[in-house]
């Protein structure tokens, strides 16, 4: 299951890629204009991923977005729109992944978890990163 979470001006906040999502081949379910793409791909036995280089070009970033896969455990995932205010809650568990792409985010860790995180660098730190809601 892919679920697309907008705020009421209809932005994109966030998209959940739920781990049951098993769609064959290559699923890009980012919109194709954002600066971090997210991709899901499922093969089978014997499929082949032809070798490749991916093409030197320059990308200009106006903004982080941000993939976070739960590897083990359970959290709860509160939203906020560009504005602020807060849109929805929302559980992940195991094998799940969203990727941020408006607004904000904050979690609760419901159990012992183990997190992923993927974002365009460089990392400043907490405080060089990040404004607090």
């Amino acid at each position: 299951m892919i679920e697309k979470i907008r705020d009421r001006n209809n932005n994109v906040i966030a998209i959940i890629v739920k781990e049951c999502f098993e769609r064959k081949g290559v699923n890009f379910v980012s919109e194709e204009v954002f600066p971090l793409q997210l991709g899901v791909s499922v093969y089978s036995k014997g499929d082949v991923i032809k070798a490749h280089i991916h093409k030197e070009r320059n990308i200009t970033i106006d903004k982080i977005l941000e993939v976070v896969h739960i590897e083990k455990g359970r959290v709860k995932v509160d939203l906020y729109g560009l504005d602020g205010e807060k849109i929805r809650t929302v559980e992940l568990s195991t094998g799940d992944t969203i990727l941020f792409v408006n607004g904000g985010h904050g979690f609760e860790v419901l159990e012992d978890t183990k997190i992923i995180e993927v974002k365009q660098g460089p990392y400043l730190g907490k405080e060089g990163d990040k404004a607090y809601l």
